[in-house]
């Protein structure tokens, strides 16, 4: 990929007025954002907090993330209202054989659900690994989630699959999870 699109990627930016009248901010995360996403995951419920691959409850967890920054391996897109992250969808880069695809994962402030940042977060996101080339973005999403599904599939996406019991909760109590799909470039199957 050139480094005038890394660049590029580097400045992004995306404004939109909220239905409240404030002002809705899309850009990477930044170092100087660390203590601002860690309050974004201290804000977030318990529950919520189980969605995650690692504790982003613990304040040294997204402090890593924040440290070891490399918009190369993970884009993180934060939402901004007011000087505040509400919300953070990242496109986790897939590696040599995986090299085309992303995952796509979304969290947003409880507070500024269903009010369409969700829906922009991904258009944005998809925006993005069109710019960079990828064919194809992935979601993991627990089925007990059928609203985030329809978001998904509302802006593309196709439930491949589901894996049973693939998700355990603190309690472990297990859930399917729905494996989505978007495919940014359709390929005829010529062998």
């Amino acid at each position: 990929m050139s480094s005038e699109v890394w660049s590029q990627l580097e400045h992004y930016r995306y404004v939109k007025s909220l239905p409240s009248g404030e002002r809705l901010l899309l850009r990477p995360l930044t170092h100087e954002d660390k203590q601002n996403l860690v309050d974004l995951f201290a804000r977030a419920s318990k529950e919520d907090l189980e969605y995650f691959r690692e504790d982003a409850g613990d304040p040294k967890v997204v402090e890593r993330w924040v440290d070891n920054l490399n918009l190369k391996r993970v884009f993180p897109l934060v939402a901004v209202v007011d000087g505040k992250i509400v919300g953070d969808a990242t496109l986790h880069f897939g590696e040599r054989y995986h090299r085309h695809l992303a995952w796509v994962r979304i969290f947003l402030d409880r507070q500024y659900r269903r009010q369409g940042i969700g829906t922009l977060m991904l258009r944005n996101l998809t925006k993005i690994a069109r710019l960079l080339g990828l064919q194809q973005l992935y979601a993991e999403v627990p089925t007990t989630q059928p609203q985030v599904i329809k978001a998904f599939v509302d802006q593309g996406y196709q439930q491949e699959f589901v894996l049973r019991d693939y998700f355990i909760t603190g309690e472990g109590e297990t859930f399917d999870m729905a494996i989505l799909v978007l495919r940014l470039v359709e390929h005829s199957g010529e062998f």
